[in-house]
């Protein structure tokens, strides 16, 4: 078995696709070149960090019945649907408090900088109106697809992946990833948990089964974070205050079947607590899920 393998930075972060394979087949070097492809127009169209994106061009017209693509379309309805599931959570109209208390930079590039919609307002995701080819958010409102984005790529690789008949596959978007079948030694995927204290540390791991899709993501307290208008903040926001939440979970990692879920459950998680891990873990919308605490972990699964 051979490793095909390709790194890049996209999405704020660095994405890894690897295809197993028992030989060098140029399939899964088009393959691979065709998923960066799709990755870039995914950030080209979405990330606010982009000032000519669908996305920010949406934003600017809020208020009005705007014509948006078919993936914007799905992308909104599933936000709309994870707002339910993560008991209000999730919410993608956090952009401007987002920008508000700091999170105004990209960080991968320092340089780019989106605050044009900090003075925006909030609204319920139930407010989003959808159409056949069209959408409308409230007037002085923003959106923004940071907390649904990579885990919604994840799915989209995988089912990718799929359709084209790849049966051994390990996808990374910022840590966060999506694997099936076997690694380059015809092992089950094994994946290791980061210390939430430590970057070098690895406090437990997950091994996959070979023949399903696994979805696994993290999100945590103590990465993405910093200090504006003599308050420090971190980027998981909780639209149920308008403020940075102040959790004693440090981190959660998810694993689920879709990529989308993981992402959004581990930053839902943090939000709601571990009691609401615990629900979605036993009504089956979760595998497993893994919480770092100050001073514990808590491990969960079938």
């Amino acid at each position: 078995m051979i490793r095909i393998q390709k790194e890049l930075d996209c999405l704020g972060s660095t994405a890894l696709i690897t295809i197993v394979h028992d030989k060098d087949n140029p399939k899964a070097h088009r393959i691979i070149a065709e998923i960066i492809i799709m990755i870039e127009k995914f950030e080209n169209s979405f990330s606010r960090f982009k000032y000519d994106s669908e996305l920010v061009n949406f934003n600017k017209n809020a208020g009005q019945k705007t014509i948006i693509s078919k993936e914007f379309i799905n992308i909104l309805k599933k936000c709309k649907q994870l707002s339910k599931d993560s008991d209000l959570a999730f919410n993608p109209f956090i952009l401007p408090t987002l920008q508000k208390v700091g999170y105004s930079k990209s960080w991968k590039n320092s340089e780019i900088v989106s605050d044009q919609f900090k003075e925006a307002g909030f609204a319920d995701v139930s407010k989003i109106e959808i159409g056949s080819d069209w959408s409308r958010i409230p007037f002085n409102t923003a959106i923004d697809f940071g907390g649904i984005g990579k885990g919604y790529m994840l799915d989209k690789i995988s089912g990718f992946m799929k359709a084209n008949s790849i049966e051994n596959y390990w996808i990374s978007l910022g840590g966060d990833l999506i694997c099936r079948g076997v690694d380059i030694n015809t092992k089950p995927w094994s994946v290791s948990v980061a210390d939430a204290l430590n970057d070098n540390g690895v406090i437990d791991s997950f091994t996959v089964e070979p023949n399903k899709i696994t979805a696994i993501a993290t999100s945590s307290i103590v990465k993405r974070k910093g200090y504006s208008n003599n308050k420090s903040w971190n980027h998981i926001i909780n639209p149920k205050t308008l403020e940075p939440i102040n959790s004693k979970i440090l981190s959660a990692t998810v694993v689920a079947d879709s990529g989308v879920v993981a992402d959004v459950m581990a930053k839902s998680i943090i939000i709601n607590g571990e009691d609401f891990a615990i629900k979605i873990r036993e009504n089956g919308e979760i595998k497993a899920f893994l919480l770092q605490n100050n001073d514990k972990t808590i491990r969960i699964e079938k």
